[in-house]
């Protein structure tokens, strides 16, 4: 039987650490922690997506700012997965990952809103997968145009009211998500 994963992306040390922290970061990684054990409890799986760069770059694998935060919780039954580009598929094996266990559903969250979360969350409406992002779940950094706040309330609206294959990525807070997919 098809069934769900958690697929948490870029919640490292560059973004939420430092003394400019991703928007609500704390709440944000506070309700990760929430969201992924109540997906371990419930036997679902949990990817944990982190952006790398080159040796060179600002996110080197092993680099203090490619690194997780301490305050989130990861266990060694996670699953990792690294990228270079912000869609959480391209040139990863997430997707056979998703599909060797059976993983028709995803549960998206973590950081940035409108660049990887938001490529990850359309490619998997495109695979076909029915995709959900977490509407408190995900962060950004305030932009010259736009501050952080409103970036996440756009692109909730955004998701909520377009398509790309006519399926949707539906945007459901986590309260929601806790009471209907791991009660």
């Amino acid at each position: 039987m098809p069934g769900i994963a958690v697929i948490v992306i870029d919640v490292q040390q560059m973004f939420f650490g430092g003394p400019s922290p991703a928007y609500r970061g704390g709440e944000v990684i506070d309700g990760i922690n929430q969201l992924t054990a109540a997906a371990r409890n419930a036997n679902a799986p949990v990817f944990f997506v982190q952006h790398e760069s080159d040796a060179n770059g600002l996110l080197a694998r092993g680099s203090d700012a490619w690194r997780l935060p301490a305050r989130l919780v990861r266990e060694q039954t996670d699953a990792s997965v690294y990228k270079t580009v912000g869609d959480s598929f391209q040139h990863t094996h997430l997707k056979e990952q998703l599909q060797q266990q059976a993983i028709d559903s995803v549960l998206v969250c973590g950081y940035a809103t409108e660049f990887c979360v938001n490529a990850t969350a359309r490619r998997a409406e495109l695979l076909g997968l029915r995709t959900t992002v977490v509407a408190d779940l995900h962060t950004t950094h305030d932009k010259p145009h736009l501050a952080a706040d409103k970036i996440v309330e756009h692109q909730n609206f955004v998701w909520a009211n377009s398509s790309m294959t006519g399926r949707r990525v539906n945007v459901r807070p986590l309260a929601d998500i806790l009471q209907t997919e791991f009660a």
